[in-house]
């Protein structure tokens, strides 16, 4: 498989794919997509669906697609005009409401972020750049509540029923969004404003989210940070491993010793990594193993974190990026170029779902903007 190829027209296709879940009467975009690649029409607009789709169209802009700009600026001022509430931050609209309007969401809001700083650098607008400005600090109001160093970020601000900010109060997904946020306002212009966030953010990680004995990453806490869920059942998402390596990465001076890199990158290479290049996940604290199936997000991640590691420390990383990025085309791409959501290790479709409220194919983008940097593996 000649995988440049294979990234950049992957890249393109994600980008088409997810034109059919335009809804060109009521604005905004559908969000599931079944087993056959047919849209299951629905009355609600999912924030994390619009936000992702937004980065994506966005960095469909930045490499010269023209056919993403309308959709993107369709998306900017579906989000702001539809789904903002009066309390400044975003939320999705449930049954022609907008849901949980009294509480804010960190994790998705952190996407609205930095999809709308990517859409800002992909277009140079000021008042989209603004946007993505005024919601993080908003976002850091309500969820910073004292030293980030110290306290990280929380996830959830106000009140809200069933369903609400589902990712928890104390979860290190949160802060790893921040970061990836702090990353896409930088790239929008916004360096000076933003200070040393990227080493606080850097500080808390080695202090309250890395596990320097198993060297992995922690993301489940229960009473706050200083309490890990360690509890028989929890787990430790080894593909957040490797986008915490990533994200540091792209801050120069804030990346993480040499020696806790290549431990992050070995440990999901032991443990995640099939020989038929399935990247089993999930980590469980009391038995030491990984388990489960393959998902759409984390091995899209397992090839953008190999590829990384590959350029900055060649091998065994070099064939880690090669083996997961062919279970992947081999086995979550479907000849209709919809993806599928989890296959096991045998590379059996468990979830043929293309799109669903947690699936934009965003992963798979950011997977593909790695790929295209590699020759041919």
């Amino acid at each position: 498989m000649n995988q440049k190829n294979a990234f950049h027209g992957h890249f393109e296709g994600i980008l088409r794919y997810w034109e059919r879940c335009r809804d060109r009467e009521r604005g905004g975009l559908h969000h599931l997509i079944d087993a056959t690649g047919t849209v299951i029409p629905s009355p609600d607009r999912v924030l994390l669906i619009h936000a992702r789709q937004l980065y994506n169209y966005a960095e469909g802009q930045r490499a010269g697609l023209e056919f993403c700009r309308e959709p993107a600026e369709h998306l900017f001022g579906f989000m702001t005009a539809a789904l903002r509430t009066p309390g400044g931050w975003y939320t999705s609209l449930v049954d022609g409401q907008l849901f949980c309007p009294d509480g804010l969401d960190t994790y998705v809001n952190l996407f609205v972020v930095l999809a709308m700083a990517r859409y800002a650098q992909a277009t140079g607008r000021g008042d989209v750049r603004d946007e993505a400005w005024r919601l993080f600090r908003l976002i850091e109001e309500k969820t910073v509540a004292g030293d980030l160093r110290a306290d990280g970020v929380l996830g959830c601000w106000g009140t809200g029923g069933r369903g609400f900010a589902p990712i928890g109060k104390f979860a290190g997904n949160n802060v790893l969004h921040y970061l990836e946020a702090v990353v896409c306002l930088r790239d929008a212009g916004l360096e000076a404003q933003l200070g040393d966030r990227a080493f606080a953010v850097r500080d808390f990680f080695l202090a309250r989210i890395l596990d320097p004995a198993e060297n992995v990453t922690l993301d489940a806490f229960r009473a706050g940070f200083h309490d890990p869920d360690r509890r028989p059942g929890a787990y430790a998402s080894l593909a957040h491993g490797l986008e915490w390596f990533g994200f540091f990465r792209e801050w120069p001076g804030a990346e993480l010793p040499e020696s806790i890199e290549r431990a992050i990158l070995d440990k999901a290479l032991a443990n995640a990594v099939q020989p038929n290049g399935a990247f089993v996940d999930q980590f469980y604290l009391t038995e030491r193993r990984c388990a489960g199936a393959a998902s759409f997000w984390t091995q899209s991640e397992a090839v953008k974190g190999f590829g990384l590691g590959a350029r900055l420390f060649g091998a065994p990383y070099g064939e880690a990026f090669r083996r997961t990025a062919e279970f992947y085309f081999d086995q979550f791409l479907d000849a209709d170029g919809g993806v599928f959501s989890a296959v096991d290790r045998n590379g059996v479709a468990l979830s043929r779902m293309k799109g669903h409220a947690w699936k934009a194919d965003y992963h798979s983008l950011r997977m593909c903007v790695e790929g295209k940097l590699h020759e041919t593996a």
